[in-house]
């Protein structure tokens, strides 16, 4: 622009109005306006230049303050995260609020079971069933101090019910109280969730002695390698029932304390699997159960330890240990049960052992023997003895989850198994229709059961 001002005023000067011809002077106008429009353009050329450097320089002023407001949102977001994830899946779907102080998780099982049972003098039975079908929901309320768990069953015949169905509040110092419906701590097999077990089902042994579900309070304390757990409840499996119940009113506890040496940690020991890779420990168990119907009529009594009892007191004694891609676990257990005002007495004990070995990253393999005896009883079919052996294998579609499972097993029991009422108290709680086994004809022996199932978990 600058050379174009120059020429522009050295022809004005060289053609400026002292300039004589007329021929000349059009000559010098049409040279001035020549001159005139190429300024015209380069002045055009420059705005626009300058224009576009201006709006260059906004834009990336724009682009940049986007950019910091981008990584500032993302700051926000990963921060947000860290401190509390809104909703995902992290061993069950769930949702909490921004503050930490309200949570619901959503968890499900899913058993399809298939079954052959062949008793001596009886007709062979096969058939499928869905083994358990369970929702269970699980969180804090108020603050994460503040637990509760409800959980849902779809029975075999149709129709629902409540297992658990409990408030539980946590203390500073690893101790906790909790109010409402809830498994008994008592059997170690029975602890172990049923999604959590080695074998397709829990052994006769547990059916017999086993709490269950029931009513009422625990406190517990665990620390680093020691747990104590003390409930008073209406007894063994008195779950769903009404606080005053015609039949009369039950005192019931049950005391149990767990020891942990090694690596592996309490979680660890929630499972009686022990996969490739799991770290190696022991866990020893020691619990005492005792309940007291309070009845001064002669009404029905509570089916516990092979008898009708309407007092019982008894003690198990168990072992667990893991390691890496092997388990080990063994318990006894012992009741004595008596009748109406003290008439009659039944004892029963029992013991078991089994143990697990994976071949490889998907396929485990176990074997269990059980052993069981009703004390001095009578029965028109069966015996006092029961024993029963099996062996079987899991299988996980994907070695890192527990989602999948595959568990098929087969057992064949020795004795001659009773069920039912025999003389006295007793009665014979081996077999149901929950874990396949039936009360045998006469003194026959050699009853075979096999079982498959496939387990789904979310």
């Amino acid at each position: 622009m600058s050379i174009s001002i120059v020429a522009l005023v050295f022809l004005v000067a060289q053609f400026g109005p002292e300039t004589g011809s007329k021929a000349g002077s059009e000559e010098q106008i049409q040279t001035l306006q020549k001159m005139v429009h190429e300024l015209r353009e380069e002045v055009s050329e420059l705005r626009n230049e300058q224009s576009t450097d201006w709006i260059a320089k906004q834009r990336v002023e724009e682009i940049h303050t986007l950019v910091q407001d981008v990584f500032k949102d993302a700051e926000d977001r990963a921060n947000l995260q860290g401190r509390t994830t809104l909703a995902g899946y992290d061993g069950g779907a769930f949702l909490q609020s921004a503050d930490g102080n309200w949570s619901l998780k959503i968890n499900g099982q899913i058993q399809a079971r298939w079954s052959y049972n062949n008793a001596e003098s009886q007709l062979s039975q096969h058939g499928f069933e869905m083994r358990r079908t369970k929702v269970k929901f699980s969180g804090h309320v108020i603050d994460p101090t503040w637990n509760y768990k409800i959980s849902t069953t779809w029975g075999r015949g149709g129709g629902s019910n409540t297992e658990d169905a409990y408030i539980q509040k946590k203390f500073d110092n690893d101790s906790w109280f909790k109010f409402g419906q809830f498994k008994t701590n008592f059997l170690r097999e029975d602890i172990v969730s049923s999604s959590k077990q080695l074998t397709v089902e829990r052994s006769m042994l547990n059916n017999a002695f086993a709490y269950g579900w029931t009513q009422g309070l625990e406190l517990g304390w665990r620390g680093d390698d020691v747990k104590i757990v003390v409930q008073y409840t209406d007894g063994p499996n008195q779950s769903n029932t009404t606080q005053l119940q015609t039949r009369s009113s039950v005192n019931s506890w049950t005391a149990r304390s767990e020891f942990r040496f090694g690596a592996a940690d309490w979680k660890d020991f929630d499972y009686q699997t022990s996969k490739d890779g799991a770290k190696s420990g022991v866990l020893l168990g020691v619990a005492y159960q005792t309940f007291d119907l309070q009845s001064n009529t002669n009404a029905n009594g509570i089916e516990y330890g092979n008898a009708i009892a309407f007092s019982s007191s008894g003690w198990t004694v168990d072992a667990s240990w893991r390691g890496d891609g092997w388990n080990l676990f063994g318990y006894y257990t012992s009741a004595t049960g008596k009748g109406f005002n003290n008439i009659g007495e039944q004892d029963s004990d029992g013991w078991l052992i089994q143990s697990g070995f994976m071949l490889n990253p998907n396929v485990e393999i176990f074997g269990q023997y059980q052993n069981g005896t009703i004390t001095g009883a009578s029965w028109v079919n069966g015996s006092n003895s029961m024993d029963a052996m099996r062996v079987g294998f899991n299988y996980w579609p994907s070695a890192d989850s527990n989602t999948l499972k595959w568990t098929t097993d087969i057992a064949w029991a020795g004795k001659s198994l009773a069920a039912g009422t025999g003389t006295g108290i007793a009665s014979a709680d081996w077999d149901s229709t929950g874990n396949g086994w039936r009360g045998d004809v006469g003194s026959n022996e050699d009853q075979m059961l096999l079982r498959t199932q496939l387990q789904l978990l979310f």
